[in-house]
């Protein structure tokens, strides 16, 4: 079973059996960077016997464990008999549920935020409220299609929807056709 929170597959092979163990990879942050995390894993009873930021290494890992207890585990089976009763790490529900992921958020430059404060939190446009880490555009009043510069003068916060309608005309022009007149 593959899901989005432990996407896995069974190995095949060596110590590893006929699928009885998996190879799993886990999304993780690693300094505020997006990674993973493999984990050589036994899904039915949920048993980690390795985790490692690689492929190979996590796989040698659990090969080196499984063999140095092969032994251990089939003179505890023997003892125990014929029934296994260890419990149960993970319940199988905890792979059918979506992975908990935190929320980073991205720094805001001090240039998005300059021209946010000059604009004071609201669309240039039609005044809708912006949020400072929101979804909204710097804004060139005069474009720079038509040679405008990234001058902190020439640019204002405006909401998604008026940026793309304004297109490449200048503010006055794209304030003019929204008021009904034309510009002369």
């Amino acid at each position: 079973m593959q899901t989005s929170a432990f996407l896995h597959r069974p190995i095949y092979g060596g110590v590893f059996g006929r699928g009885r163990y998996a190879l799993a990879t886990l999304p993780t942050l690693d300094r505020g960077l997006h990674a993973l995390q493999y984990l050589v894993i036994e899904p039915g009873p949920g048993v980690v016997l390795s985790v490692a930021t690689d492929k190979v290494a996590a796989l040698a890992s659990a090969r080196k464990l499984l063999e140095a207890t092969q032994l251990l585990v089939q003179a505890e089976a023997s003892a125990r008999g014929a029934g296994d009763n260890q419990q149960e790490l993970w319940p199988m529900e905890a792979f059918d549920q979506p992975p908990i992921r935190d929320v980073v958020l991205a720094p805001v430059s001090r240039r998005r935020r300059e021209i946010f404060e000059k604009s004071g939190g609201k669309c240039h446009y039609c005044s809708r409220p912006l949020t400072l880490d929101g979804k909204w555009h710097i804004e060139h009043a005069f474009p720079r299609a038509l040679g405008g510069l990234d001058e902190i003068s020439n640019l204002f916060a405006a909401c998604v929807p008026c940026n793309l309608t304004k297109r490449d005309r200048t503010a006055l022009e794209f304030v003019a056709q929204n008021l009904g007149g034309e510009v002369r």
